[in-house]
């Protein structure tokens, strides 16, 4: 049976969108490796500041967090220091960043003219550029859960490893989500900086909602605008829990 060059060129698109963040996946998969490593094995140093700290009465500043009144505890200092902050929104704002040029820098460059004149469909090219990019978000995820591991038993916490396994798994959704609305902004302009930016944005604005969402009942309702609200890691890593409802 002859294949034709729809066949042909099908899933090249997404291994070759692999060969050209693999650099960029290894970079981030150390950094925030690292972090992680950094983030478990400096809470013995941290935890009886964190004690003193959580029984002054002034924890309240933190409302917008959500397990802010555990953050003494090694679970609760990890979902303030880590997951939080540097998972939730600083890689999610990298990997919008990522996404979000993958289209546009074609179409700046040109490329996307050679592109188009193989017989491969916008829906095939978006499909295989999302795919392509779905390794690096699992290589990060997973080697940072397996550094957290070891660092939590070279230090001697206690750490329910299942539970910090469901916590990468369900990273995996929220972050493919940040993927598809990077990819798809990435469509709508022809500079690849824009389309970053205005992704960055829209990931920064969700986190600022769903902030908001935890500090009063009354604007509750802006939280279902934000993808965070329905990725809870501190749900996860605490009692395991898993909620895509989100603050009902």
């Amino acid at each position: 049976m002859e294949l034709n060059l729809n066949q042909i060129l099908r899933f090249r698109l997404t291994v070759q969108t692999m060969k050209d963040h693999w650099r960029t996946t290894l970079i981030l998969t150390f950094l925030f490796s690292g972090m992680a490593a950094l983030y478990s094995g400096m809470y013995p140093a941290f935890e009886e500041v964190m004690v003193d700290f959580s029984q002054s009465g002034s924890l309240d500043q933190f409302a917008f967090i959500p397990g802010y009144m555990d953050m003494a505890t090694y679970v609760g200092f990890l979902n303030i220091e880590m997951y939080q902050i540097f998972w939730v929104l600083i890689l999610g704002i990298i990997i919008g960043f990522i996404a979000a040029s993958t289209i546009a820098k074609e179409i700046e460059s040109k490329t996307i003219d050679i592109l188009m004149s193989n017989p491969v469909s916008r829906t095939q090219i978006i499909i295989e550029k999302f795919l392509g990019l779905i390794p690096m978000v699992l290589v990060i995820n997973f080697i940072a859960m397996f550094v957290l591991m070891l660092t939590t038993v070279a230090i001697g916490e206690e750490l329910n490893f299942y539970y910090l396994f469901l916590t990468h798994l369900i990273s995996i959704p929220y972050f493919l989500a940040i993927i598809g609305i990077g990819l798809f902004i990435s469509t709508l302009f022809d500079e690849k900086m824009k389309a970053s930016i205005t992704t960055m944005a829209i990931v920064v604005s969700m986190f600022i909602f769903d902030s908001i969402a935890h500090l009063t009942e009354e604007v509750e309702f802006i939280g279902y605008f934000s993808l965070k609200n329905y990725f809870k890691p501190y749900d996860a890593l605490k009692f395991g829990e898993i909620d895509g409802v989100g603050n009902a």
